[in-house]
């Protein structure tokens, strides 16, 4: 017989139809008698084994007949078990391949032979001397096993000669490859009967690994294998890692030592792997693996390994070997070794295309390796130095200087300087490696993990090094490599926008270095590339991050600094421009100068230092004074010269830069010096251009705002020198008067761009810095009457039908409310003689009527955030001076009753015109929109109120905030009002609710706050319905509401100043259901201030999250000291009252009216973050939560039974029996005599409640109802499962120790058996006889699901119960319909002559055909066949139930089923 005959033969004889008996150990092998049951199990694994390795084996015979047929049938054995249950604690992976390590072995010992695998398993068994399990697990082997003598020769020469040689190359592949599928699908392979808590338990792990380096090891030599079967070593290296870092990382202690070795020496493998191709070699490893050809997957596998070494526990070892590829030393100063780093940098260079994402990913994990040993050293620092802090406070009163020594020179000190030292040790080495990476020559790869490194780990341990690193890679040509570094400067979204210094937060500076290092990297760096050899788009973002770091200088304020870094910093904005000067610039080139522009006014605005040296700057060779000024009317960018205007704007408003002696200004000095008449008449004459056809766009706009910073420069300066009435001056008021009128003319200009850069030229001539507005020189009066006339014709031209433009109309209602306030100091006749001139006073009057125009208009339905600035612009014109004596003669009268006077309101003065004519005109109107639009309004006018009084209670004298306190309660009753109206918007709704917060913030700073304070909690809880009759509340409806609703003549008086709350026509309580239910939760937890702060939470428009109207509108502008300062701080109070709230707040989350369940879910999101973050809140709060909740579930107003049903659906899903609240078993779900409620009890009264909604009469309540019964039906289930309790991830699982495992599953098992015995006795009891059908089918459901899922020993106690109940439900749960349907069908038989019995019976066997194939039947099945598993008491106690059911049986389907029982 030829050997192709044989292993056929041997294929024949373990097909998967005979191979059960063969290959058996004999007594002696498998260490036992014949009696011996786990002799007999360890020769079924063994046997197991054996065939398993005999086919994989064969699977790379050359031959392919062989070939074939072993594979077919290995593939038939792995498949053998689909989809069948394993019976006993063994597994799948048991059953298919028996003894797994033992299989592993050999199969490694065949590819490497058995001298190899011999001396490998010499070196294992050594480490466990004297441990008799482990070396039992070391002894297993699938082949005969063989002793010799090492000191006889004669036997060692014998066993040399018996030794097997390792299998061909062709053979070993395939053989390799099944081992690592072993370890990759058996989390398990490791776990051998051995007590994972034990020091020994990793002998298997152990002995497995260490085969698996001799292989790879064996075969990478060079010449002794093909690629192919080096490859399947790289795969099962990488695998085997896989499972011993999760083993390394279950394990504590020294415990670990044995496996770290072998990890470190896997890591040692790879990195000699991929050494050569670091170093740009075009072999990987000493055979002929080339890098284009086989070598690839190789590689693929060593970063892979690399990969998961650097991400487990192995990276935090003090020994620190995955930083040196593998190398040990028990120094730890290895911290500052970059071996492995170098290594895979270089790898990232030379590999390739296909594997650089492998090599960048290993890059990455190695540096979460870096960041967490370096988060790990502070951490360990932090508590070290807190711990010599409290040992110094201990011994104070012995040495009265220890404070002094822990906080200088003292141990701590000394201690934290040697860890810098190690990090600096570490920058140093990392440094020029990363910088050699970062080269534009470079492939993308490299130059995006040296981005990445920079941020994550250099920014940490050497700042200015790290951030000059990312300034230069900013400007990559890669895409991705730029936006990683600009968004790890802070500079992604800035980069290009204004600088807002108003805005700017001390966390924007984290981590950042100094200005000085930065200056001293950056821009006068020796050894690297500095700002001057960097790319255009590097040096743009680098001048971003330059200027952030300067304002977050902390000793930039102070002067600390110097100036020398500051000079530097302008000279080389300045040089940058003087480089690009009366030159045509390409796109890059403009966004350089862009950003010149835009830091140059950041650092001249806020710095009288930057000021003084763009002043002193040389204009002979650089870019001086008068190039700014040139570049701000030719500039080719619209936004340099706006930017550069503000430049020139900031120099002229700086008087000591103009001046030798600071008490000596002069204003036509002043003028002369700085050229300001000539420049205003430069700027009047190229405005006048924009009329002409041919207008130069680029100029105009420039002259617009440069001359508006001319004219605010003037007014400004002349307050300081009123009584200087030079010509020149003179001269240069004709000047600004000039650019005042033409930038009125402009305002409707056809060109959108002209318009829009007049109105914001505007906005720069008339802003000011203080609460008052300057005074208006009498020059200017007839050309701000000028402007106000074009303003007023601009204003409804932009917001009629025709001509809607919200863009435009938002930018004219912004200067509008500047031109008026600066307007309001000056009135009067003028000598103009335009047609339709009315004068400044009218033309006031005139815009301000405009402005209210816009309210409810046609723009205004385009965007309705309009009506806020609208209110901006009049809180401006009404707060325009602070105190005064009213020239007006109506100023201090009171207001006329009947309809709006218009000849009334314009004798008034402003602060008392714009309330007239809100409250008497504009909040009467009959216009829905209209209405909608005054609630912004409103708020403006009291949050500015609030914003000053809660700054400085001075400001509460002011002429309108003295008005505001007027009519506190006329406010709060319109916002109430326009709350609860059938058409408010999102925006309207939001604007009353942070309205009457401010009213909150600003009756807590007036003359009376507790009077005031206490009036209005009253009337606001009133208004939502939280008094004992809901009188006088919002959703009961008022008489004028009542006549309006019946179209009532008198209903045009509706007088909010009325006693009377006003309600919702037409409306139900939802309307107002959300404010109800926060009022609710303020009284519940006895403080109604919390119902603002509420309010303020369950706002979610996206205007409130702007910077700008976060400022004005936020909790701490508008609460003030009755508040807090923002939305994290509110939720921080909060906490504390939050086991009331949350209840509530889901049950209104769960609101049958979609407004108030948006709302509440915003309120619920704001309050607790949402996601986990809620989700860990609730369970915190979990029982009171829930036994509130369950209450509600039975409340008698069916909207709080509809909430608190979806809540509950809510919060129960995944919870355990402990959460629940554990304890025993107690059928009785009252609780009575009980020291408190368990879990028990609480899952009945979930039933309970969950039938009780099912057959509500409400619609809603029973769709939340089964929504909630789905919920309990998995939530039951879920409990009753032994196996999905409180237990771990499989993975971890696996290494926990025998005592631990039996512990959570003897504690799960208990559980489990509490939650089916107190389930099932309630669904058998109540469940299967509820008279709705919904309920009982839930119940149906959910007793099969814990049959389904629980183990025998679980239904013990209530299995012979359950059995007679489900024997009953036989026929009880039998449609009646069917009963009927067979005596009829008997009776019209009889009725014909016939036997009538035929039919009967025919009837009957369909029925119990019907009733056997139903899910009663099958759940009755399942019970019977657990009879046989439980004890016999158990099994006693059936027979009185089997007996009551024949008995008792009405149906036959019952009788059947006993009887087959």
């Amino acid at each position: 017989m030829s050997l192709r005959e044989l292993k056929l033969k041997l294929l024949d004889l373990i097909a998967p139809c005979r191979r059960f008996a063969l290959f058996m150990l004999d007594k002696q092998q498998s260490g036992g008698s014949d009696d011996d049951d786990n002799a007999n199990d360890v020769g079924d694994e063994m046997g197991i084994s054996r065939t398993v390795a005999l086919m994989v084996l064969l699977t790379g015979d050359p031959d392919p007949d062989i070939k074939s047929k072993s594979e077919s049938y290995l593939r038939a054995h792995m498949d053998s078990y689909r989809g069948k249950d394993i019976v006993g604690e063994s597994s799948i992976h048991d059953a298919l391949l028996g003894n797994s390590i033992a299989l592993a072995q050999s199969i490694m010992s065949f590819s490497i032979g058995d001298i190899s695998s011999a001396n490998s398993k010499r070196r294992v068994k050594a480490k466990y001397q004297g441990d008799s399990v482990a070396l039992k697990t070391l002894q297993s082997s699938l082949g005969l096993t063989y002793h010799y003598d090492a000191s006889n020769d004669a036997e060692q020469k014998t066993y040399l000669s018996v030794c097997r040689m390792k299998v061909p190359d062709y053979t070993a592949t395939p053989a390799l490859k099944f081992v690592a599928k072993m370890l990759e699908d058996n989390p398990k392979l490791f776990q051998v009967g051995i007590d994972m808590g034990l020091e020994e338990a990793d002998a298997a792990g152990v002995y497995v690994g260490t085969l698996a380096l001799a292989v790879f090891s064996e075969l990478r030599r060079p010449g002794s294998s093909s690629s192919s079967v080096l490859e399947s070593a790289a795969s099962l290296l990488h695998a085997l890692c896989v499972r011993l870092t999760l083993f390394y990382d279950a394990r504590t202690g020294s415990g670990r030592d044995r496996l770290r070795v072998l990890l470190a020496q896997s890591l040692k493998l790879a990195s000699d792997v991929l050494t050569p191709t670091s170093a740009g070699e075009l072999t990987s490893t000493g055979t002929n693996v080339t890098k284009t050809a086989i070598g690839v997957e190789i590689r693929d596998h060593c970063y892979g390994l690399i990969s998961t070494l650097a991400r487990s526990n192995f990276a935090l070892d003090e020994r620190q070997e995955i930083f040196d590829c593998g190398n040990s030393s028990s120094s730890t100063s290895v911290f500052t070794s970059i071996a492995t780093a170098t290594l895979l940098f270089g790898c990232s260079s030379n590999e390739t295309e296909i594997l650089r994402p492998r090599a960048t990913s290993a890059l990455d994990a190695l540096l979460g390796g870096y960041t967490r040993v370096i988060s790990l050293r502070a951490e360990q620092a932090k508590k070290d130095m807190l711990a010599e802090e409290l040992i110094a406070k201990n011994n104070v009163s012995e040495n009265p200087w220890a404070d002094l020594s822990a906080n200088g020179s003292g141990s701590v000190s000394v201690e934290t300087k040697g860890s810098k030292d190690v990090t600096e040790s570490l920058a140093r080495s990392l440094s020029p490696l990363i910088w050699n990476a970062a080269r534009r020559s470079q492939p993308k790869s490299s130059r995006l993990a040296a981005a990445r490194w920079s941020h994550e780990l250099l920014s940490h341990i050497d700042a200015p090094n790290a951030y000059h690193l990312l300034c230069f890679l900013s400007g990559d040509d890669d895409a991705t490599v730029s936006m990683i570094a600009k968004q790890a400067m802070g500079v992604d979204k800035s980069l290009g926008e204004d600088i807002n210094l108003s805005s700017w937060t001390k966390d924007d500076s984290n981590n950042l270095p100094s200005f000085g290092e930065i200056m001293s990297s950056v821009v006068r760096s020796k050894s690297r590339p500095k700002y001057t050899e960097f790319h255009l788009r590097a040096q743009a973002a680098s001048l971003r991050f330059m200027v952030q770091s300067l304002f977050s200088e902390e000793s930039f304020y102070g002067d600390e600094l110097g100036g020398d870094e500051l000079r530097i910093f302008v000279s080389v904005i300045l040089d940058t421009l003087s480089s690009y000067r009366g030159r045509s610039l390409s796109r890059e080139e403009t966004d350089l100068v862009d950003e010149c522009a835009i830091c140059l006014s950041a650092c001249t605005s806020s710095s009288s230092e930057g000021r003084s040296l763009v002043r002193k700057f040389h204009d002979d060779s650089g870019f001086g004074f008068n190039d700014i000024s040139m570049q701000a009317l030719n500039s080719h960018s619209a936004k340099a010269r706006r930017h550069f205007s503000e430049v020139v704007g900031h120099l002229y408003e700086d008087h000591a830069l103009w001046t030798d002696s600071p008490g000596s200004f002069s204003v036509s000095d002043w003028i002369e010096i700085t050229g300001l008449k000539n420049m205003a008449t430069i700027c009047t004459k190229t405005l006048g251009t924009m009329f002409e056809p041919s207008f130069v766009l680029g100029e105009v706009h420039g002259a617009a705002f440069l001359g508006s910073q001319c004219v605010r420069a003037l007014r400004l300066a002349e307050t300081r020198n009123e009584q200087d009435t030079d010509d020149g001056i003179s001269d240069c008021w004709t000047a600004c008067a000039g650019i005042v009128s033409l930038l009125g003319k402009g305002l409707a200009h056809s060109d959108a761009a002209i318009g829009n850069a007049c109105s914001r030229a505007i906005v720069i001539a008339f802003s000011y810095d203080g609460q008052d507005a300057p005074n208006l020189n009498k020059k200017l009066f007839d050309a701000v009457a000028i402007a106000l006339g074009k303003m007023n014709a601009s204003l409804k031209k932009f917001s009629s039908i025709d001509h809607a433009d919200a863009n435009r109309a938002v930018s004219l209602i912004e200067a509008s409310g500047l031109l008026l306030a600066a307007s309001t100091s000056g009135a009067g006749s003028s000598n103009t003689k335009e047609d339709g001139f009315v004068g400044l006073g009218g033309a006031r009057l005139q815009c301000v009527d405009s402005l209210f125009g816009i309210l409810g208009s046609a723009v205004y339905k385009k965007d309705d955030e309009l009506s806020l600035a609208v209110g901006e612009a009049l809180v401006k014109y009404a707060d325009a001076f602070g105190r005064g004596e009213w020239s007006s003669s109506g100023s201090g009268a009171e207001w006329p009753e009947g309809p709006y006077n218009a000849e009334f309101a314009f004798s008034l003065p402003p602060h008392v015109h714009i309330l007239y004519t809100l409250f008497e005109r504009e909040l009467k109107s009959t216009n829905p929109m209209k209405k909608n639009s005054c609630a912004p309004v409103m708020l403006a006018i009291v949050g500015h109120a609030s914003r000053l009084c809660n700054i400085d209670t001075v400001f509460s004298q002011r002429a309108m905030i003295q008005e505001v306190t007027k009519f506190m309660i006329r406010f709060q009753n319109n916002f109430i009002h326009l709350l609860s109206h059938p058409k408010a918007t999102q925006l309207s709704r939001e604007s009353c609710c942070r309205g009457i917060a401010a009213l909150r913030g600003l009756s807590t700073v007036i003359s009376a706050p507790a009077k005031e304070t206490e009036s209005l909690n009253a009337r606001l809880l009133k208004a939502f319905g939280e008094t004992s009759n809901y009188g006088g509340s919002a959703m009961i409806e008022t008489e004028a509401q009542a006549r309006e609703r019946r179209n009532d003549g008198e209903a045009s008086n509706f007088d909010a100043t009325s006693a009377e709350v006003g309600g919702t026509s037409g409306l139900s309580e939802a309307a107002l259901g959300a404010y109800r239910e926060m009022s609710s939760a303020a009284i519940s937890c006895d403080r109604p201030d919390v119902l603002y702060s509420l309010m303020m939470l369950s706002t979610s428009h996206e205007i409130w999250s702007r910077t700008e109207t976060r400022d004005l509108y936020g909790a701490k502008s508008i609460l003030g000291k009755s508040g807090t300062n923002d939305t994290e701080e509110i939720r921080i109070a909060l906490r504390p009252h939050l086991g009331k709230l949350i209840p509530r707040l889901l049950r209104a989350c769960n609101d049958p009216n979609k407004q108030t369940r948006e709302q509440m879910n915003n309120l619920w999101t704001a309050l607790t973050g949402g996601g986990a973050e809620s989700r860990a809140l609730i369970s915190q709060h979990f029982l009171t939560t829930m036994d509130i909740l369950i209450e509600e579930a039975g409340s008698k107003l069916w909207r709080a039974r509809v909430g608190a049903c979806g809540a509950l659906a809510d919060i129960i899903v995944g919870r355990s029996w402990g959460e629940l609240g554990g304890g025993g078993i107690d059928i009785d779900d009252e609780g009575t005599g009980m020291k408190g409620v368990t879990a028990s009890i609480r899952l009945l009264r979930l039933w309970r409640i969950t039938m009780r909604a099912l057959d509500d009469v409400r619609t809603p309540v029973r769709e939340r109802g089964d929504t909630l019964g789905r919920g309990v039906r998995a939530l039951t289930i879920r409990l009753c499962d032994p196996k999905a309790g409180e237990n771990t991830k499989e993975e971890e699982d696996v290494y926990l120790s025998n005592a631990e495992r039996k512990r959570r599953e003897k504690e799960n098992d208990i559980n489990s058996e509490y939650a089916a015995t107190v389930s099932l006795g309630w669904l058998v009891k109540y469940g299967l006889n509820q008279p709705c059908a919904e309920a009982t089918g839930i119940c149906i459901s959910c007793l099969l699901g814990i049959v389904d899922v629980s183990k025998p020993t679980t239904l013990q106690p209530v299995l012979a119960e359950l059995i007679g109940s489900l024997l009953m439900a036989m026929s009880g749960l039998e449609p009646s319909a069917l009963n009927y349907l067979q005596v009829r069908a008997a009776g019209n038989e009889s009725s014909q002559g016939t036997n009538g019995a035929n039919g009967y019976d025919r009837l009957e066997r369909l029925r119990i055909q019907l009733a056997s194939s139903g899910p009663i039947a099958e759940a009755l099945n399942k019970c019977l066949d657990m009879v046989k598993f439980v004890e016999l008491d158990a099994q006693k106690k059936l027979i009185p139930e089997l007996d009551s059911a024949l008995r008792k049986g009405a149906g036959f389907a019952t009788r059947a089923s006993t009887a087959d029982a």
